[in-house]
């Protein structure tokens, strides 16, 4: 178990050093070929107005976050624009309405009508194409912003051609991308998985819930930095996607650990869990009644992801205080506990941000993929031990039952197995043929050459009719000597050459070893025949095998018993 935990584990980090590799060394040419609008912009922002300054530098200048209802005008001199077969401007636009310019010449705008009707408005990267053959090069970049705290820094523009600003965009978020769409289709997968194995593995419940968590988190990964829209067609809603999809984070986060640590029962946990999700609900149906946008409620899922991660503790150390905690709970617990540490960091440099105090880094963006996947890995090994578990559980299962079932000296089936399943033809109505079989002389060999050759008669007489019934019947030893077949479907009218065969194989074994003589008295009759349930039809059938019985006996001379 441990080394294949080892080779999991070295999976994962080859996993991610792949990804890294492909993120910072196999960068396309186009990555170089795109311009990063920085320096030399014009700004006028309420009025005050700044020149020649770097848009990295804004904030600082500014002295706060911009607030609903300001004008920011970005102009800069743009030369070489008909150098390009397809300029293209990328630039970010964060719960504003914008207006792009060259010159006087309106090139694109959007989201003016929602900004007059107080509609929401999200955020997005833009993908403007630029005229050619144009006089003048002067682009201007007008954002009328629509929400309190849009634009705590400002994201410098990408200026190229339109295949190199898409390459520039995919490459630069390629951890996100390859992170993103493996956790959605690693999720849907797992929780196909899950509901498959629910009925065997009650405890996969905690990897339903998991694999949902999965799917959110690429969805909100994705929308977050603005690249939804490249897989799919969000009609403008990939912000609101955004929010939604980290606000129920929280709810799956609770059921995820209920399950884990079987606080399914417990009134505490539902306490907790239905308050997190009740709370969740509010920004949501808040915004689509119009009352309040979603964003807005950002400091409230902060509080509620809070209220989690403390519970979380609480109720762990109590459990880990109570020896409560299995080894593959620890393991579950530990992937848990990463991914809450990467959004605690990944909040705490937001709240920076927000502050005017620092940027958010690349780390501290890239922190809670890396956490997910952490815990995705966890979850692999959680599964895998689950899986294992399950799998030896069942095969315990399988050879108790086969314990309880089976002849110990034939590995045929016992008596009790056999009434199961007479009863079992009966119950469906099947019509079967049962042949009686008693074999003949084993007293004879018992008393004579001791019981140990006796029991190798009976052993031998079960191997003959293993392979007599190939998978065609069943066969069963219910007494000392006594045995029976049971044959349906196909095989019914077969019993004269079942017999047949089994007495030529009888004859075989006499011809290579003569230590005793092995014969059989059968005798078989049809469900059919009778009225009355499977015994009156082994009665007859047992009836005519005594008579066959009494035949060979004066045949070979034997005495009767």
């Amino acid at each position: 178990m441990r080394r294949r935990i080892l080779f999991l584990t070295i999976a994962f980090i080859t996993f991610i050093i792949q990804i890294m590799i492909v993120h910072y060394v196999f960068l396309p040419d186009s990555m170089e070929k795109v311009t990063i609008l920085d320096e030399g912009w014009d700004v006028n922002y309420n009025d005050t107005y700044f020149h020649d300054i770097r848009l990295s530098e804004l904030r600082k200048l500014i002295g706060n976050s911009t607030n609903k209802g300001d004008t920011i005008i970005l102009s800069r001199d743009m030369k070489g624009i008909n150098n390009y077969q397809t300029p293209t401007l990328l630039f970010e636009s964060r719960f504003s309405a914008y207006r792009v310019l060259v010159g006087d010449r309106i090139i694109e705008e959007k989201f003016e009508d929602l900004l007059k009707d107080n509609k929401f408005v999200g955020c997005d990267n833009n993908f403007i194409q630029m005229p050619t053959g144009v006089e003048s090069s002067i682009i201007r970049i007008e954002l009328h912003v629509a929400e309190d705290d849009a634009y705590n820094y400002f994201e410098a523009p990408i200026f190229g051609s339109y295949m190199d600003v898409l390459h520039y965009t995919i490459f630069s978020n390629l951890f996100v991308v390859i992170t993103s769409v493996f956790l959605i289709i690693f999720g849907l997968l797992f929780f196909a998985i899950a509901v498959a194995f629910r009925s065997t593995v009650p405890e996969i419940d905690m990897q339903s819930y998991s694999s949902l968590l999965f799917i959110t988190l690429g969805i909100w990964f994705l929308s977050q930095f603005k690249l939804l829209d490249f897989f799919i067609d969000t009609g403008d809603h990939q912000t609101e996607i955004e929010y939604i999809s980290l606000y129920i984070t929280v709810p799956f986060m609770y059921m995820v650990m209920g399950s884990m640590q079987n606080y399914l029962h417990s009134k505490l946990f539902w306490g907790f869990a239905l308050t997190g999700s009740i709370v969740i609900m509010i920004p949501i149906m808040s915004h689509f009644s119009g009352w309040l946008h979603i964003n807005r409620f950002l400091g409230l899922y902060q509080l509620d992801a809070m209220v989690f991660f403390i519970f979380m503790l609480i109720m762990l150390f109590r459990d880990i205080k109570r020896k409560r905690i299995t080894r593959y709970q620890t393991i579950q617990l530990v992937g848990i506990t990463m991914l809450a540490i990467a959004f605690l960091f990944n909040v705490l440099f937001y709240l920076l941000e927000v502050a005017g105090i620092s940027e958010q880094i690349i780390l501290s963006k890239k922190a809670v993929p890396l956490g997910v996947l952490a815990m995705v890995f966890a979850n692999l090994v959680n599964y895998y031990i689950y899986i294992a578990q399950s799998f030896a559980r069942k095969k315990e299962y399988s050879s108790l039952t086969h314990l309880a079932y089976a002849d110990g000296l034939t590995d045929l089936a016992n008596r009790s197995r056999y009434e199961k399943y007479i009863d079992g033809l009966y119950k469906k109505g099947d019509d079967f043929c049962l042949i009686s079989i008693d074999l003949n002389g084993l007293k004879v060999i018992n008393d004579n050459a001791g019981h140990l050759m006796g029991d190798k008669y009976i052993r031998e007489f079960g191997q003959v009719l293993t392979e007599c019934m190939e998978g065609k019947c069943f066969a069963a030893r219910i007494g000392g000597d006594e045995f029976v077949v049971v044959l349906t479907g196909d095989e019914l009218f077969s019993a004269e050459q079942f017999i047949r065969e089994m007495n030529e194989k009888l004859e075989r074994m006499n011809a290579t070893d003569h230590s005793m003589i092995r014969s059989a008295a059968t005798g078989y009759a049809f469900r059919s025949e009778v009225e009355g349930n499977g015994h009156e039809v082994y009665l007859l059938a047992d009836e005519r095998m005594y008579n066959n019985k009494r035949h060979m006996h004066k045949e070979l001379k034997m005495p009767e018993r």
